[in-house]
This record gives structure tokens, sequence and C-alpha cells, in this order.
């Protein structure tokens, strides 16, 4: 990993104890929210090999869509002097917007939001050569008291959700949630994969996502040989759809976190967040019932992935 050449520093507003806490409460539940896949060194390591594997096609639809439309977002928004990474992960496409602001003369400061400590290390390392400045905030992107924190920054501030992050934090709520932070200067980013019955599955289903999906389970211990990963597609009614994805114990398992010893039951079933997808009217459509404004809309080559450059309506 690359070394930083200047100091930054990182608001806590989540505690590593939180985060325990947090998540042995969630594999007692038997689901294991989005936000613990990039916690544990495992799944961070397994995050990083991902965005960096041909097989994965989304995190280079998202970069080719980002640096093929980033000339006319430095012209849509003139006024922007701040760029906040919501859900930042290691910084590859918050670097891209970094660096055609910084061409043009324009560089801005960077806020890296997200809820990994690692993640933040890697995404501030990553921007620290093509941002003004740069910070991190340790956040729980659900809570509504922690986003507070990110409003008023600099005189107009990018929010940006790219990654096909948004159905991390609830599509039907997230955009309302972030427009009651933002001024009528600010600006927000998003970006969706596209739903396709027949290769959307098989998009995740390969060695190098599976090891990522797994990445949590393997922290406390487990392995395949002590259960099956299972993703299932699962298409909506409302153009909203799910890529679906558990784990099924072959045996009687003993977990251990922290101080607390759980048992999983043979065929008991331990559920993950799912990825999103969309068909594209709705994702678009989603933005706009949230109060936004959608001023540039763009598509990747091979239309599986879409951006939307929008403000407050």
């Amino acid at each position: 990993m690359p070394i930083a050449k200047t100091p930054f520093s990182v608001q806590v507003l989540l505690r590593e104890d939180e985060i325990a806490s947090g998540f042995a409460a969630a594999f007692a539940r038997r689901f294991l929210d989005e936000k613990f896949f990039y916690w544990m060194p495992a799944s961070v390591s397994a995050w990083v090999e991902l965005m960096r594997a041909p097989a994965y096609r989304n995190a280079n639809r998202a970069l080719q869509l980002l640096a093929a439309s980033d000339p006319e977002l430095v012209t849509l928004w003139p006024q922007a002097d701040t760029l906040c990474g919501l859900g930042c992960g290691e910084g590859s496409k918050d670097k891209l917007l970094l660096q055609a602001f910084q061409q043009t003369d324009r560089p801005l400061a960077y806020t890296a939001v997200d809820f990994s400590q690692s993640l933040l290390e890697l995404a501030l390392t990553a921007t620290q050569e093509s941002a003004r400045s740069g910070r991190g905030i340790k956040l729980d992107m659900m809570s509504d008291d922690h986003l507070q924190a990110l409003a008023r920054q600099g005189r107009s501030c990018i929010f940006a959700t790219l990654g096909n992050t948004l159905g991390a934090f609830d599509p039907l709520r997230f955009p309302e949630r972030l427009l009651r932070i933002m001024r009528p200067v600010d600006c927000a980013l998003f970006d969706g994969e596209v739903f396709d019955r027949e290769s959307t599955l098989a998009g995740y289903d390969n060695p190098t996502n599976r090891r990522f999906a797994f990445s949590p389970l393997a922290s406390l211990g487990l392995t395949e040989q002590d259960g099956s990963l299972n993703f299932e597609l699962r298409p909506g009614q409302e153009g909203i759809h799910e890529v679906a994805k558990y784990f099924v114990a072959l045996r009687d398992l003993e977990v251990r976190i922290g101080p607390t010893l759980m048992h999983l039951k043979k065929d008991e079933k331990v559920f993950m967040s799912s990825s999103i997808k969309y068909d594209e009217p709705v994702f678009f459509a989603l933005i706009e019932r949230g109060g936004f404004q959608v001023e540039l809309r763009k598509k990747s080559a091979d239309g599986k992935f879409l951006l939307a450059a929008a403000r407050p309506r």
C-alpha cells in the first residue's frame, strides 16, 4: 500500500467498539449489513482485489463512465470547490473527479466518508496529490445525525455516491435524506448498474467476487468447507432488482465474536445485504423523487451503467 506523503486527519463519529457490537448483533440476527463487508482487514483486502479484477465489470464500467463524463461535470459545476465522497471505498472513483478539476486549475478540497478506517486511509492516500486538501470522516451513512455532520462544506460541495453505492444506502430514501443536508449551491452525483436478466448474476458469481462476499465470514474463521455461499437473482416489480446472497451451514458451527460464542446449526442461513440493480428510467426517477433536478444523464458504452448529475430542485 502506498504511504501517504503528508499527514491527514480522520474524524471519528463511529467507534470501533460500536462496530464490533453491531457486527455481533447482526450475526445474531443472521443478517450482515453492507457496511460489515468493508470492516475487517480480510474484507478490505478482498475489496481492493475485486476493484482491480478484470472479471468485475462494474468497477470498470463505473470508472470508464466517470472518466468520459468528467469534462462535462467540470463545465457543469464551475462554482464547486469541495468533493465529498460518500462511501468512498479505496478512492479510485473520487480520484478521477479530483484529477479532472485539478487539470483545469480548480483543485477541490476532498472529504472522504466511509464506515471503514482502512478504506478511508486508502482513499486519502490515493487522492492526496489530486486534492487541494484532504480529510476523512468515519461514520454510519444510515444515521441522520452522522449525515448532518457533512453539511455546509466549502462554498459549493459535490456529494458523490459512486460505484453503485446508492443501493447500499437504501435507494428509495437516501436521495431525500441527502437533500436535507444540502444547500442550493451544492450538487450531487449518483451512479448505478442497469439490471439485465441474462448477465447480472454472472457478474457476481465469479471467484474474486465470491472471495469478497465470503470475507466477513472468513474473518470469523469460517471456510467454504463449513458452508456454501449462494447468489440468487431476484427481479423486482417496480424497476428495482437485487442480487441476494446468503451462507448455508453444512454442519453445526461455533463462531466466536469477541467474548460471545454463537452457534449456527446445520442448514441454517446467514443472509447478507443484496446488491441493487435498476431499470434505467427508474434509476433517474428515484433521484428526481428525492427532490433533485437531474442536469446530466449519462450511460456507459455497453448500456449497463448510468450516471446522474443533479442539484436540489
